[in-house]
């Protein structure tokens, strides 16, 4: 089987890297969005109990 031989322009391989930036970029701030999200939710639900726990202990004296 002959092979071909393939080459890239430079606006290829410029469109190839814009491509790969852009969807690292929307990855890596998504990943980043999701991350601190699910530590503000953690620490509501962990106020939120602690809160209910001083409560209940005012409320034991």
């Amino acid at each position: 089987m002959p092979e071909e031989d393939r080459k890239l322009s430079d606006a290829d391989v410029n469109a190839i890297v814009d491509q790969l930036e852009t969807k690292v970029a929307e990855r890596f701030y998504g990943d980043l969005g999701r991350g601190v999200w699910g530590v503000v939710w953690k620490a509501i639900i962990v106020a939120i109990v602690g809160i209910a726990a001083y409560g209940s202990m005012k409320g034991i004296k």
